[in-house]
């Protein structure tokens, strides 16, 4: 081979690494997808045309929405949507067992138990208690439905008319109603003037009018506020509507995982989880409640108002603990929903006790805690 072919080879050998040099430095500079096609033996890898090239540019791919792909929060929500409640019920009186899920409010709570029992309907239900057909008040589903109970629905039963003398200031009646309309006896008072009308008045008894006067419709505190109107000395009548009995209605509450404990330490909450209907119409799943403010509110609406509302205790709770002092809490309540029962400046008084006294406990239970972790902990450093 003459040194002229040599010289001709080394310059198109030098040529072609030049070329293949200024395209290695555009593509740094401005990536562009490429097809993947076979190299044949002795070829230079990056010795092609500018023709190869095919597929849109990462740029194009940016400005077509046709193809973008589906972000992943989005997936990733979808699939941790939480699952719904399911609650098992039955008539107090006797059925078979429906189911009732998706309930926000104690509205849709007995119209999902209406839709399992095609014999009622949503308004004859008057309340209904937890795993017991029992007529037992302190089983009443009020404002929140804590998880894995059994639902019993009681519907309405037996008209009746009872004539009382008010002979006392004080009638010995408890009243609270479903938030629905209708208000029903809960309580009532060993030796009063209302035990001595008993078996006639009976606890569970829903209150349909006064002196001829309905009261269908209207909260318990409407009710009270009517039968503490009454001078005493004079005789009204009140006709009711009991729930439909059975002999069902006398078994014991169940024993063991099913029956709803009451919490014996100080703590607001008493871990375990209950649907709390607010009063916006929505439903959120929280630690159910202690019962211990809830029947110490209670025992002052009863003293003041004769009446029981487990869900105005804890609003009444929720609104002190954010109080600064007495008078706060009195302009809070004044300018709150619950506002309109209009609570005398003694019961505001007691109720703020109940929240200090209250809040005084919880500390001193946390302060407790963190001394027994500290000493615990101490204990531990102090093994080898």
């Amino acid at each position: 081979m003459n040194r002229l072919s040599i010289n001709n080879r080394r310059g198109r050998s030098m040529n072609r690494r030049s070329r293949n040099r200024r395209r290695r430095s555009q593509m740094r500079s401005a990536p562009i997808q490429f097809t993947e096609s076979p190299v044949a033996p002795g070829q230079d890898p990056f010795d092609f045309e500018e023709s190869s090239r095919t597929g849109p540019t990462i740029e194009e791919i940016s400005d077509s929405k046709a193809i973008e792909a589906a972000p992943e929060r989005l997936a990733i929500e979808a699939a941790s949507e939480p699952t719904k409640l399911v609650f098992q019920c039955q008539l107090a009186h006797g059925s078979p067992t429906g189911l009732v899920e998706g309930v926000n409010s104690i509205g849709e709570l007995y119209s999902a138990i209406a839709s399992c029992f095609p014999d009622i309907k949503a308004d004859d239900i008057l309340f209904c208690t937890l795993n017991s057909p029992a007529v037992n008040m302190d089983n009443l589903i009020s404002s929140s439905l804590p998880v894995d109970k059994f639902i019993f629905a009681h519907i309405r039963g037996q008209k009746k008319e009872v004539r009382l003398e008010k002979a006392e200031t004080q009638l010995g009646l408890t009243i609270t109603d479903n938030g629905e309309g209708k208000s029903f006896i809960k309580r009532i008072r060993e030796g009063s003037v209302s035990a001595m009308a008993q078996p006639a008045l009976a606890v569970g008894d829903y209150v349909t009018s006064i002196n001829g006067v309905s009261m269908e419709g209207k909260r318990h505190f409407e009710v009270a506020r009517v039968l503490r109107s009454i001078p005493v000395g004079q005789e009204f009548v009140i006709r009711l509507v009991s729930p439909l009995k059975s002999g069902f209605n006398f078994i014991a509450p169940r024993s063991g995982r099913g029956v709803a404990s009451r919490p014996s330490n100080g703590a607001l909450g008493s871990g375990t989880q209950t649907l709390r209907f607010k009063a916006n119409g929505s439903a959120v799943l929280q630690e159910a409640p202690s019962n211990e403010i809830v029947d110490l509110m209670n025992d002052v609406f009863d003293r003041y108002l004769g009446l029981n509302d487990d869900d105005l205790a804890l609003t009444v709770w929720e609104i002190g603990v954010t109080c600064e002092d007495l008078l706060d809490m009195e302009d809070k309540i004044r300018n709150s929903p619950i506002g309109s029962i209009g609570f005398p400046d003694e019961l505001v008084f007691d109720m703020w006790g109940i929240v200090q006294d209250y809040k005084k406990k919880l500390e001193a239970n946390k302060k407790i805690v963190e001394m027994r972790s500290s000493a615990e902990f101490a204990d531990d450093e102090r093994t080898y």
